[in-house]
């Protein structure tokens, strides 16, 4: 057997980990955190997309590009960098805005969410694993008439490729919610997709760590930060920490997600990666909360009823790596959820805030391949805001890459 490093103890990191586990490697799994699913996986919105894998460089946001650029959107803000890395990425994500290439990347997105959903069927029959996971649907919920009837190509695109998707009225979309009923903004339409699932990603990563060092002697190095690479003739030898010895590998793949580009001196693919930061908020569920998914289109809002817990997650700041917690913004996405949804209207004792970034690439895909630089090293980086969708099917890819 050969020993393999992952680090990263996200989403992606861990389903990495149990992929190359099952394909009988020693696996050590490394994050800078003291547990697992402790950064962007600790509050995203909970949503398993597997018919939602929409790129996020789109004709439909470069419309919305001048209100961005001005700071007049509240779900988008761009943190102006003086870097030319940010300069080069914002270039290549206006290259990928076309309805062409916006398209391409959309339907790559969902072939590898397709991956994702087998993968997970298999997870659940051979771990048992509970994270609150379920089959509940998810209704995207329109705000005018005309952004509705934009949505209609792309469900037919979709529907082409055998996904499930229903355009509804707002009638059609309340007998689905009854929740609806007491919604405040606007719907003047919905697209409902009854196959789409949700879980809670934090959970997921904390309960299938436990089953790999359980079932598989897999061994974890947690709260130790990885500063770089040992390698002899341009061949991974050894993974280098701030505080502790070098670990000696065979292999190692990269899944640090945001931390991806504090390696880019010697990963110099995760240039390609900016942080997407997003917000959510977490509070009791009541008898009153949905319980099928939403997402706010016009909002930019997303919200998923996990165990007895409901969640609100959005936003999307492009700014630096470790730019942190930004109380303002917080407080718009309490804003825009409690202008919709009454329960987050007054601050409780029970919610959880969380923030965390999305490692990004301008295409929306996941960079998923060998390293240019060292041998023996792997990318498995830049899912965005699909991370927990896209997890295990990308971790599959990277696994069958390092069997051939």
């Amino acid at each position: 057997m050969a020993d393999i490093a992952i680090i990263g103890a996200g989403v992606v990191g861990v389903s990495t980990a149990y992929m190359m586990a099952r394909r009988g490697y020693r696996v050590t799994l490394i994050d800078a955190a003291g547990a697992p699913g402790s950064g962007a996986s600790a509050g995203n919105a909970a949503q398993l997309s597997w018919a939602y894998g929409d790129a996020m460089a789109s004709p439909a946001l470069i419309r919305h590009l001048p209100g961005i650029m001005l700071g007049r959107d509240p779900a988008f803000r761009i943190g102006w960098q003086a870097d030319p890395d940010f300069l080069i990425w914002g270039l290549r994500f206006l290259a990928n805005a076309s309805p062409r290439r916006w398209w391409t990347n959309t339907r790559s997105i969902l072939d590898l969410a397709a991956v994702s959903r087998e993968e997970l069927a298999t997870l659940l029959r051979e771990t048992g694993i509970a994270f609150d996971y379920r089959l509940a649907g998810k209704l995207h919920l329109y705000g005018d008439a005309a952004s509705f009837q934009a949505a209609r190509r792309a469900v037919d695109r979709k529907n082409g490729l055998g996904i499930e998707q229903r355009m509804l009225n707002r009638e059609g979309a309340e007998e689905i919610e009854p929740a609806l009923r007491l919604y405040q903004g606007e719907i003047a339409g919905a697209v409902y997709t009854p196959g789409d699932a949700l879980g809670d990603a934090a959970v997921y990563c904390r309960a299938l760590t436990n089953h790999l060092v359980r079932e598989y002697g897999m061994t974890t190095l947690l709260g130790h930060r990885v500063c770089g690479f040992r390698t002899v003739n341009q061949r991974l030898r050894a993974i280098r920490f701030l505080d502790r010895d070098d670990l000696g590998v065979d292999m190692a793949v990269l899944a640090a997600g945001p931390g991806a580009p504090l390696l880019s001196r010697e990963v110099p693919e995760a240039r390609a990666i900016r942080p997407v930061r997003g917000y959510s908020l977490t509070i009791p569920l009541t008898a009153g909360s949905p319980r099928v998914s939403l997402t706010d289109v016009k909002r930019k809002l997303a919200f998923a009823a996990i165990g007895d817990r409901f969640r609100v997650a959005g936003l999307a700041d492009i700014t630096a790596v470790g730019a942190g917690f930004d109380g303002e913004r917080f407080g718009a996405l309490r804003t825009a959820a409690s202008s919709v949804l009454s329960e987050f209207k007054a601050a409780s004792t029970d919610e959880t805030i969380w923030s965390g970034e999305r490692p990004t690439t301008p295409s929306s895909q996941p960079i998923i391949c060998a390293s240019r630089r060292t041998r023996g090293l792997y990318l498995n980086i830049g899912h965005g805001m699909l991370g927990w969708t896209l997890a295990l099917g990308s971790a599959r890819r990277v696994a069958d890459l390092i069997a051939r």
